[in-house]
Protein backbone atom coordinates (compact mmCIF):
# COMPACT_ATOMS: atom_id res chain seq x y z
CA UNK A 1 0.00 0.00 0.00
CA UNK A 2 1.42 3.20 -1.02
CA UNK A 3 0.80 5.93 1.34
CA UNK A 4 2.54 8.69 -0.23
CA UNK A 5 0.20 11.34 -2.11
CA UNK A 6 0.60 14.44 -3.96
CA UNK A 7 0.85 18.04 -2.57
CA UNK A 8 1.12 18.40 1.27
CA UNK A 9 -0.15 16.20 4.08
CA UNK A 10 -0.26 16.01 7.68
CA UNK A 11 1.63 13.32 9.42
CA UNK A 12 2.22 12.37 13.51
CA UNK A 13 5.17 11.46 14.30
CA UNK A 14 6.72 9.14 17.02
CA UNK A 15 9.89 7.13 18.16
CA UNK A 16 11.35 3.56 18.43
CA UNK A 17 14.52 2.65 19.41
CA UNK A 18 15.73 6.19 18.77
CA UNK A 19 14.25 6.23 15.25
CA UNK A 20 11.31 8.16 14.25
CA UNK A 21 9.00 7.06 12.49
CA UNK A 22 5.76 8.90 10.95
CA UNK A 23 1.67 7.83 10.10
CA UNK A 24 -0.40 9.75 8.34
CA UNK A 25 -2.45 11.50 11.16
CA UNK A 26 -6.05 10.81 10.14
CA UNK A 27 -5.17 7.14 10.86
CA UNK A 28 -4.29 8.09 14.52
CA UNK A 29 -7.45 8.50 16.36
CA UNK A 30 -6.17 8.96 20.15
CA UNK A 31 -1.95 9.50 22.04
CA UNK A 32 -2.47 7.53 25.33
CA UNK A 33 0.05 7.85 28.15
CA UNK A 34 1.20 4.22 29.46
CA UNK A 35 -2.49 1.99 29.98
CA UNK A 36 -3.00 -1.48 31.86
CA UNK A 37 -3.18 -4.00 29.68
CA UNK A 38 -4.91 -7.04 29.57
CA UNK A 39 -2.48 -10.29 28.56
CA UNK A 40 -3.46 -12.54 25.66
CA UNK A 41 -1.95 -16.49 26.71
CA UNK A 42 -0.54 -17.57 23.77
CA UNK A 43 -0.76 -14.48 21.49
CA UNK A 44 2.23 -13.91 19.68
CA UNK A 45 5.21 -12.10 21.12
CA UNK A 46 4.24 -8.61 19.48
CA UNK A 47 0.82 -8.34 20.83
CA UNK A 48 1.46 -7.42 24.52
CA UNK A 49 -1.87 -7.14 25.40
CA UNK A 50 -5.53 -5.77 24.98
CA UNK A 51 -6.35 -2.28 25.79
CA UNK A 52 -9.87 -1.81 26.83
CA UNK A 53 -10.33 2.08 25.90
CA UNK A 54 -13.75 3.13 26.93
CA UNK A 55 -15.47 -0.09 26.03
CA UNK A 56 -13.15 -0.68 22.97
CA UNK A 57 -11.23 -3.74 22.83
CA UNK A 58 -7.99 -3.39 20.68
CA UNK A 59 -4.69 -5.62 20.34
CA UNK A 60 -1.70 -3.57 21.51
CA UNK A 61 1.41 -3.84 19.37
CA UNK A 62 4.40 -3.84 20.81
CA UNK A 63 6.08 -1.78 17.89
CA UNK A 64 9.96 -2.59 19.06
CA UNK A 65 9.36 -6.39 18.78
CA UNK A 66 7.59 -5.75 15.58
CA UNK A 67 10.34 -3.90 14.31
CA UNK A 68 13.00 -6.45 15.17
CA UNK A 69 14.73 -4.64 18.15
CA UNK A 70 14.45 -5.43 21.85
CA UNK A 71 11.00 -5.51 23.26
CA UNK A 72 9.58 -2.60 25.40
CA UNK A 73 10.60 -2.73 28.89
CA UNK A 74 7.33 -2.88 30.92
CA UNK A 75 8.73 -0.93 33.75
CA UNK A 76 9.67 1.79 31.83
CA UNK A 77 7.02 4.31 30.71
CA UNK A 78 5.52 4.07 26.96
CA UNK A 79 3.12 5.91 25.11
CA UNK A 80 0.35 4.57 22.74
CA UNK A 81 -0.65 5.80 19.27
CA UNK A 82 -4.24 4.23 18.55
CA UNK A 83 -4.92 3.96 15.19
CA UNK A 84 -7.95 3.98 13.00
CA UNK A 85 -7.56 0.77 10.48
CA UNK A 86 -9.11 -0.88 7.92
CA UNK A 87 -9.75 -3.39 10.42
CA UNK A 88 -10.30 -1.96 13.63
CA UNK A 89 -8.87 0.26 16.05
CA UNK A 90 -5.13 -1.34 17.36
CA UNK A 91 -2.61 0.47 19.78
CA UNK A 92 0.93 0.80 18.81
CA UNK A 93 3.16 0.87 21.83
CA UNK A 94 5.74 2.77 20.92
CA UNK A 95 8.97 5.00 23.01
CA UNK A 96 7.63 8.48 22.77
CA UNK A 97 5.61 10.80 20.74
CA UNK A 98 7.00 13.38 18.60
CA UNK A 99 5.33 16.44 16.68
CA UNK A 100 2.69 16.63 13.73
CA UNK A 101 4.35 18.12 10.57
CA UNK A 102 3.26 19.16 7.41
CA UNK A 103 5.22 17.09 4.77
CA UNK A 104 5.00 17.52 0.66
CA UNK A 105 4.12 14.25 -0.84
CA UNK A 106 7.15 14.58 -3.29
CA UNK A 107 10.02 14.47 -0.63
CA UNK A 108 9.44 11.15 0.02
CA UNK A 109 12.18 8.57 -1.14
CA UNK A 110 11.65 5.02 -1.55
CA UNK A 111 13.18 3.37 1.64
CA UNK A 112 16.81 1.93 1.03
CA UNK A 113 18.24 -1.38 0.83
CA UNK A 114 20.36 -0.85 3.91
CA UNK A 115 17.28 -0.81 5.87
CA UNK A 116 17.67 -2.83 9.23
CA UNK A 117 15.82 -6.47 8.55
CA UNK A 118 12.98 -5.76 10.56
CA UNK A 119 12.27 -2.55 8.91
CA UNK A 120 11.85 -3.63 5.15
CA UNK A 121 8.48 -4.63 5.30
CA UNK A 122 6.99 -2.14 7.50
CA UNK A 123 8.91 0.85 6.12
CA UNK A 124 7.40 2.45 2.56
CA UNK A 125 10.07 5.35 2.73
CA UNK A 126 11.62 7.96 3.79
CA UNK A 127 11.62 11.79 3.91
CA UNK A 128 15.20 13.65 5.14
CA UNK A 129 14.50 16.43 7.00
CA UNK A 130 17.13 18.44 9.65
CA UNK A 131 19.34 16.29 8.97
CA UNK A 132 17.76 12.89 10.07
CA UNK A 133 15.32 10.59 8.28
CA UNK A 134 11.68 10.02 9.06
CA UNK A 135 10.74 6.56 8.39
CA UNK A 136 7.03 6.21 6.99
CA UNK A 137 5.51 2.93 8.76
CA UNK A 138 3.19 1.24 6.32
CA UNK A 139 0.10 0.76 9.00
CA UNK A 140 -1.27 -2.25 6.93
CA UNK A 141 1.68 -4.26 7.25
CA UNK A 142 2.87 -4.04 11.36
CA UNK A 143 -1.09 -3.67 12.14
CA UNK A 144 -1.43 -7.49 10.46
CA UNK A 145 -4.30 -6.55 7.92
CA UNK A 146 -1.84 -7.12 5.38
CA UNK A 147 0.79 -9.76 4.47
Amino acid sequence: MNQISEGNRQWATFYVNQEQFAVPVEDVQEVLLSQPLTPVPLAPQEIVGLLNLRGAVMPAIDLRVQLGVEPTDAAKDHKMLVLSTGEGLVSLVVDDIGDVFELAGEGWRAAPDTLPVGHRDAIFGIYPMDGQMLLGLKTSVVCGSES
